[in-house]
């Protein structure tokens, strides 16, 4: 009997803790809290340090990309 009565009780603080989360959710998806700013360009930089507006180019758009040919 009492193993009953505790499982109501779990189950109705499930239920309640469900609710509880959907309603700040959704409050939370009006207001706008907590979502991250999106990351500038100039905030990525890649492992040297360097972002890639900052990097010197090393083929002009006129060179294009040679590869060996060897016929079998």
């Amino acid at each position: 009997m009492i193993s009953f009565f505790l499982f109501v009780i779990f189950l109705i603080l499930f239920i309640g803790l469900f609710i509880v989360m959907a309603v700040l959710g959704f409050v939370r998806s009006i207001f706008g809290f907590g979502k991250r700013k999106p990351k500038t360009q100039a905030s990525e930089n890649d492992h040297f340090g360097q972002s890639a507006a900052q990097r010197p180019k090393i083929f002009d758009k006129k060179d294009g990309e040679y590869v060996d040919f060897e016929e079998i």
